[in-house]
């Protein structure tokens, strides 16, 4: 059975997203991964609305790089 459109759309959203963040911070696309799905993690554990969860992730995976 294939992955609904809206999963898919997803996984390739958060593959663009990693490849980003990869080149805007000089890091490692694995280690960006890493961390993006440490993040996504955290922030789906609980969560009502799911919508933006990657724009969060995102954001913080970027403040974590910047920051080291």
């Amino acid at each position: 059975m294939a992955a609904p459109a809206s999963r898919v759309a997803s996984r390739q959203n958060h593959k663009a997203a990693t490849e980003a963040i990869a080149k805007d911070t000089d890091t490692a696309i694995e280690r960006v991964q890493e961390i993006y799905e440490q993040e996504l993690s955290l922030l789906a554990t609980g969560a009502k609305i799911t919508q933006f969860l990657g724009v969060l992730a995102t954001r913080r995976v970027k403040l974590m790089l910047r920051k080291h």
